[in-house]
């Protein structure tokens, strides 16, 4: 069997659940007070991700040239 992101495997998840609210929506009496409540779901629904590729909030160390780079570009 094909092996999936988790990544992608929340995002079809999160479309479902969003497919399922318009359902909803289009039979309800209210739809105006059900947009309203959607509005204040997509915060909780469609977490934004941090990225760990784009090295934020680490410590990168120290960022000074070495000894052996030194000599060299001296050379």
């Amino acid at each position: 069997l094909p092996a999936y992101t988790v990544g992608s495997l929340q995002r079809k998840s999160q479309m479902e659940v969003l497919i399922e609210f318009i359902k909803a929506l289009l039979v309800d009496k209210n739809p105006a007070a059900k947009l309203k409540e959607l509005a204040g779901l997509i915060d909780e629904v469609f977490q934004l991700m941090p990225s760990g590729k784009h090295m934020v909030g680490r410590d990168l160390g120290r960022l000074g040239p070495t000894v052996s780079l030194q000599y060299r570009a001296a050379g």
